[in-house]
């Protein structure tokens, strides 16, 4: 006997499963810390297009640009990058920098954020792989730079 023929219009059977990742919500502060000033604070990631976070920056230092917010100058500005993201916010602060002719300065400081457990998988398994932490462990910790921006006057 001869095998069934597929259906018209495709494969028999489910659609194979999507090799797209899905993506979560966009980072924002680190949790635990308080709020950020309203308008003054950038939060850098690699996954934002780098031409228009440059362009967001450039606005918000114009004059008339963006609110000073709570402890924040008009003029001024501060980016916070975290993790693989550092360098992208060390290139962002000297683009600015240069962008403006040397008339911005620059006040770096770094820190270490601590992260959160990793959250339990599906499924429940007591599976641990190689390199899991388990309650016992240290917590892990990841770096991050804070480059807070502000015009050649003083800031």
């Amino acid at each position: 006997p001869a095998a069934p023929s597929p259906p018209p219009g495709g494969l028999p059977g489910p659609p194979p499963p999507s090799r797209r990742r899905r993506r979560g919500p966009t980072p924002g502060p680190p949790p635990g810390n308080p709020p950020a000033a309203a308008g003054s604070d950038v939060f850098v990631t690699s996954r934002s297009d780098f031409r228009a976070q440059l362009r967001r920056c450039q606005r918000l230092l114009a004059p008339g640009g963006g609110p000073g917010g709570p402890g924040g100058a008009p003029g001024e500005l501060r980016l916070h990058g975290l993790g693989l993201a550092v360098p992208r916010t060390i290139n962002l602060a000297l683009q600015l920098q240069a962008g403006a002719g040397g008339a911005l300065r620059l006040h770096a400081s770094t820190s270490s954020v601590p992260l959160r457990a990793p959250r339990a998988r599906p499924g429940g398994g007591n599976e641990r792989e190689p390199g899991d932490e388990g309650d016992g462990d240290a917590p892990r910790h990841n770096s991050a730079i804070h480059i807070r921006l502000c015009r050649e006057a003083p800031c």
